[in-house]
């Protein structure tokens, strides 16, 4: 009898880490990868003291509209079955407008989709109609003037 609990408790052991190692598997075939605006950096280097940076986003100081640029970090496992979102938000009826843009290794562009966002809040979905898994991919926002506006981040998302 207490073998037979014994080989019981084994087989239910075996049967958890076995559970456990296949969701894991699945785990790290997807992947959302978040991007934090905070990682973005003026598009024109003589603009860099324009843009200001929070715990949580980026905005423009400046009077004018200002470009930022920012990495969108991808899983290179699924890299071409992704999507994208940008967050951010905007104030006092100011828009953002911004392109993503997918491109190879060699730097020859892909493919690129643009979008004006004038909502206090946004979270835009982005698709790329050519993107490879050696593609690198980026988004270039303007951001409206005098901190109306805040961009939050990206996303790359599995599909």
């Amino acid at each position: 009898m207490k073998a037979e609990t014994w080989m019981a408790a084994v087989s239910a052991l075996a049967l958890t880490l076995g559970s456990a190692a296949a969701l894991d598997t699945r785990a790290a075939t997807s992947q959302n990868l978040s991007t934090p605006g905070t990682s973005c950096a003026a598009y024109n280097a003589g603009q860099a003291l324009d843009i200001d940076y929070l715990s949580y986003g980026v905005r423009n100081a400046n009077a004018a509209v200002r470009p930022v640029i920012c990495p969108i970090v991808r899983h290179p496992v699924t890299g071409p079955a992704q999507s994208y979102y940008i967050d951010g938000s905007n104030l006092n009826g100011a828009c953002t407008s911004c392109t993503v843009y997918a491109y190879n290794y060699t730097g020859q562009l892909l493919s690129s989709s643009s979008f004006n966002q004038c909502g206090a809040t946004y979270d835009q979905p982005v698709s790329l109609p050519t993107v490879n898994y050696w593609s690198f991919v980026s988004v270039v926002c303007y951001l409206p003037a005098s901190y109306n506006g805040v961009l939050f981040g990206a996303f790359a998302v599995d599909n």
